[in-house]
């Protein structure tokens, strides 16, 4: 049994009241995620784009400078992708357990 204050310690972490703060952090793993995917079956190119990401920095709305990189955050691909290495993640978990 996990003592009332510390099963409530979340509601503590004030980042969490940021605006979209956990929104941000979850499409940063996504992106994140679809890169290195991206560097690990492709090659020099995709390396290239994803350092061309880092470059353009806050130049311009994040979401068209992940475009312009191949990455679309408006579709729901680079979430099903992440979900996925998740399970799959799970799934190794459970089996080194079994």
């Amino acid at each position: 049994m996990i003592d009332e204050p510390y099963a409530i310690e979340w509601a503590y972490i004030p980042h969490f009241y940021s605006t979209f703060y956990v929104y941000q952090y979850a499409t940063s793993i996504s992106a994140g995620t679809w890169f290195g995917h991206s560097i690990l079956n492709g090659g020099k190119a995709e390396r290239e784009r994803y350092l061309d990401v880092l470059r353009a920095g806050g130049s311009a709305d994040p979401v068209d400078i992940l475009r312009k990189a191949g990455l679309d955050m408006t579709s729901p691909d680079p979430y099903r992708q992440l979900v996925a290495d998740f399970k799959t993640t799970i799934d190794e978990i459970e089996g080194l357990l079994a």
